[in-house]
């Protein structure tokens, strides 16, 4: 998440403000163009223009430019703020502090362009129904602690991407059905284009801004940057039953990366790993390969559901929030206000 921050502030042109005041205009915006019209394109070639000493590099605006202006669309500023500044508001209440600063203006400036320049639609019945998913989710105080409160499954899915293959893209989310946005960066648009193949597509690290604002946790499954896997920073084959694997999601279905019984340690002292047939482990079940049933999670080594508040405890990650503790080694699941 640091780094996602970081590349986000490389985009940020040096006089921006908060709200919509300043920064350069989208080109459309500025003649008064149809704002159904498609996005003019963020002036990459600004980088580019610093780097041959055209003075340039102060210019450059995130993928997503400034619109001087342009209106924010109501479902889009909605889901925004329900996704960033409720989650904060409601920790805030139970923890009796003031809210932390959230990035709802990104989150909404972007979400509005993409929908105003029809890239995407957004229903309402389907923001309604994220919306109280996760106002459901966060009922009480006991889900307050380190791990950050995500949106649950409702929330997954809910942009519909119109922009076909071939065509710019700011986001994987603008794409039609499985396609990703290819190439994309945090000053640079990209293109809609299906999964790589073969080896000699590199894969990993791309930066999608509004998939991170809006919480898309699942933009990778539903937008596949690979056909098959993507290891080691290339499109590939999952590997087979016996290959030698360092984690399971390299490891083709129905397999599982384990260590290898009896071998000896590696240069670094791990046992080798190799891809075994297993089904993912069932809740209470040991889960050597990190995989479990539906969302169970792998905790201290089995699967389990994060628990509730009031229930007994040794670790924060045994918790929805946190472990409670008055001194000793035990303690009980509950609202921890102290870490985050």
């Amino acid at each position: 998440m640091i780094a996602f921050a970081s590349l986000l502030l490389l985009g940020c042109p040096k006089s921006s403000q908060s709200g919509t005041g300043a920064g350069a205009a989208d080109a459309s915006a500025a003649d008064g163009a149809r704002t159904d019209a498609p996005l003019a394109l963020a002036t990459s070639d600004a980088g580019a223009d610093a780097a041959a000493g055209g003075g340039g590099g102060e210019d450059v605006e995130p993928v997503y430019p400034i619109e001087t202006n342009a209106p924010a669309v109501p479902l889009a500023e909605k889901l925004c703020n329900a996704l960033t500044a409720v989650p904060e508001k409601k920790r805030a209440a139970c923890c009796k502090t003031s809210p932390s600063i959230v990035l709802v203006e990104p989150c909404t400036r972007q979400l509005s362009a993409a929908i105003r320049h029809n890239a995407l639609s957004l229903d309402e019945k389907d923001v309604d129904a994220c919306i109280a998913a996760f106002d459901k989710a966060l009922d009480g105080c006991d889900w307050v602690g380190p791990f950050r409160a995500g949106p649950p499954p409702a929330c997954q899915g809910i942009f519909k991407g119109k922009l076909a293959a071939g065509q710019k893209c700011r986001s994987s989310l603008e794409c039609a059905g499985e396609l990703r946005c290819k190439d994309l960066g945090p000053t640079s648009a990209g293109k809609c284009g299906p999964a790589g193949t073969g080896v000699e597509t590199s894969c990993g690290g791309t930066v999608d801004s509004l998939a991170e604002y809006t919480k898309q946790n699942d933009v990778d499954r539903r937008h596949p940057e690979c056909k098959d896997r993507c290891i080691k920073h290339k499109c590939q084959a999952g590997i087979a039953e016996g290959g030698a694997c360092l984690i399971s999601s390299d490891c083709q279905d129905g397999t599982q990366c384990l260590d290898v019984a009896g071998a000896a340690p590696t240069k670094n002292g791990q046992l080798p790993k190799k891809c075994v047939a297993k089904a993912p482990s069932k809740e209470g079940e040991p889960c050597p390969g990190g995989v479990c049933e539906g969302t169970l999670q792998c905790i201290r080594g089995k699967c389990a559901a994060r628990k509730a508040g009031g229930e007994a405890c040794t670790d924060d990650f045994e918790c929805r929030g946190g472990c409670v503790k008055d001194g000793g080694t035990k303690g009980t699941c509950g609202m921890r206000c102290d870490i985050r």
